[in-house]
């Protein structure tokens, strides 16, 4: 009864729980005459027409600190989520809420997920995503192996994280995704990375330059 409600209220939708293949992750701020308000019940109508849409699995909306949003959608895979904006861009739940997204912002990422039977978990309020490249390509297997590490010896001994994984946005380029149930407690796991030795470790295969961390939290 507890998640039902918690589910209810953050007005995120779960249509199933099938394992998720592939993560879409856009970013964007939104028009400068549109309110808060204006564009989450916006997100409520446009999660009607996603929850008509075969494959999809979950989405959710975020915030971060520079008052940017994303909207994070897993599915079955990456064609699936390619292919949404070719079905789903004349219908006016979803041209409604394009009008209300400053279009010169958006950024668009789809992950790979590279774990087997991965599921969204239930009770969650925040979301820590990294991205970053390997110093060396030929890493890739070892950064999975030091990713299953930290899970076991380090994020298994913290209830706060309900679910983590590494994906594969293309050439070299890779990402981190947490999901939390505080953003304060989620932060601080994440940043703890630098004292202990697995975390140091998937430190140490990326390439420094490439990082880009963030937190968001759920609003919606």
């Amino acid at each position: 009864m507890h998640q039902y409600k918690f589910k209810t209220e953050k007005n995120m939708i779960r249509l199933n729980s099938d394992p998720a293949k592939a993560m879409e992750f856009t970013r964007f701020r939104k028009r400068d005459n549109i309110t808060d308000d204006e564009l989450l019940f916006a997100v409520l109508k446009f999660e009607t027409v996603l929850a008509q849409q075969k494959g999809v699995i979950f989405h959710c909306l975020v915030r971060n600190y520079e008052n940017e949003y994303a909207n994070v959608l897993f599915a079955d895979s990456i064609e699936t989520l390619r292919d949404l904006g070719k079905n789903l861009g004349h219908l006016p739940e979803v041209q409604r809420f394009f009008e209300m997204v400053d279009m010169r912002t958006v950024k668009i990422e789809y992950h790979e997920i590279q774990k087997d039977n991965f599921g969204i978990p239930t009770d969650f309020s925040c979301i820590e995503k990294g991205t970053f490249s390997l110093n060396d390509i030929n890493d890739s297997d070892r950064l999975l192996s030091v990713s299953r590490n930290i899970e076991n010896e380090y994020l298994s001994a913290f209830e706060n994280i309900q679910a983590h994984c590494i994906g594969a946005l293309g050439e070299n380029k890779f990402s981190e995704v947490t999901f939390g149930r505080t953003l304060a407690k989620t932060k601080q796991i994440c940043f703890g990375y630098f004292e202990n030795p697995h975390g140091l470790k998937l430190l140490n295969l990326a390439d420094k330059e490439s990082m880009e961390l963030d937190f968001w939290y759920l609003i919606a």
